[in-house]
């Protein structure tokens, strides 16, 4: 069937290409992603799984007492929703910043910005929601400096 999209112009035009809605149910999440130490990330939409072109959206777990490795996203915007479970995350080239994070918060992590996911809690899981702005993960892994700064 041919779909009608709308063009600078506001004229429309008509293309062959088929257009259909994704549907990625949990036990087809994708555990081979891009890792930091302490957390576990599932794919749930990308470019491999759904055929995404400019969007990543998956899931982070982390269990009671864990810290991931300090790291960034190279060029990708990340947004955050906290699901369940307290959290707190750290940034900055020193992680010199810090904030809490509670379910139902969202965080917008730029670029190539250092930082860290902790969760806190003795007792309890954190679930995150993420969303990156393009169609598979970048995570780089940063070490710290005898300065105390943190690159790749």
């Amino acid at each position: 069937m041919p779909i009608r999209t709308a063009t600078p112009t506001g004229v429309s035009t008509v293309t062959d290409h088929a257009v259909t809605a994704q549907i990625v149910k949990p036990l087809q999440f994708d555990h081979h992603t891009l890792q930091t130490t302490g957390m576990q990330r599932l794919a749930a939409i990308s470019h491999r799984l759904a055929g995404s072109e400019k969007l990543w959206a998956g899931v982070m777990l982390a269990e009671p007492g864990t810290a991931s490795s300090v790291h960034h996203h190279g060029p990708l915007e990340t947004v955050v929703y906290v699901l369940s479970g307290r959290s707190r995350v750290r940034w900055g080239y020193r992680l010199e910043h810090e904030a809490d994070l509670e379910p139902g918060d969202f965080l917008l992590i730029p670029p190539y910005l250092p930082h860290q996911e902790v969760n806190p809690s003795p007792d309890q899981a954190t679930q995150w929601v993420v969303v990156r702005s393009g169609p598979e993960a970048v995570i780089v892994n940063l070490r710290k400096t005898a300065d105390g700064e943190y690159v790749p």
